[in-house]
């Protein structure tokens, strides 16, 4: 499918999130910036499937983000980015370990908001991140899909991001009780923020 003609799209976190930053460049974008690696499941490790899904107006995009590091939210790869005409491939996720995956919008005026879960995925079952643009925040989920006709969150997920912290401490999430509701479709919004400046930018990815 084709791009939106012409655009830049460019996200960039607070400060304080930082470590979440995803930015999209459309074609059409005169200046080559570094791509933000993408997202490859460990070779003869048990795996899972994530599937990324978004409903965004036309000229938003998003991206869903696993990290290496899924304790701190560091080290980012890029699992999936997608728009209102183009949707992610899904990709294998390593199973076993404690997993870190973001949900990010991007809108054409550099708005961006973003929603973080932690879990550890199952060999052999099959994961959704869903997002949509809603007003001026994005909503999205995570959800166990194995079964399409009973999606459920998985076990002992968690989310991570807060006001002020978008990577709250695992022990403190939990002690928080920041689990995310069995079985919830919707779990939670983000406000969307200003973009930062060109000095803050990180991870910029062409598609």
């Amino acid at each position: 499918m084709s791009h939106p003609s012409l655009v830049c799209l460019v996200v960039a976190r607070r400060p304080a999130v930082l470590a979440a930053a995803l930015s999209v460049l459309f074609a059409g974008c005169a200046t080559p910036t570094p791509k933000l690696p993408a997202y490859v499941a460990p070779s003869g490790a048990p795996t899972a499937k994530l599937v990324m899904r978004g409903n965004v107006p036309s000229g938003d995009a998003f991206g869903v983000v696993v990290y290496d590091d899924a304790e701190n939210c560091k080290g980012a790869r890029l699992a999936g980015a997608g728009s209102s005409t183009r949707t992610p491939t899904t990709v294998p996720l390593a199973a076993g370990a404690l997993t870190t995956v973001d949900f990010i919008l991007v809108k054409p005026n550099k708005e961006s908001c973003m929603l973080r879960w932690s879990f550890t995925p199952v060999a052999g079952k099959s994961y959704l991140v869903n997002g949509l643009a809603y007003g001026n925040s994005c909503r999205a989920a995570l959800l166990d899909a194995t079964n399409p006709d009973a999606m459920a969150t998985p076990a002992g997920a968690v989310r991570r991001d807060a006001k002020g912290n978008a990577c709250v401490p695992m022990a403190q999430a939990r002690a928080a009780g920041n689990a995310v509701a069995q079985g919830g479709q919707d779990q939670g919004a983000a406000v969307l923020h200003p973009g930062a400046s060109t000095n803050d930018l990180q991870g910029l990815i062409s598609q």
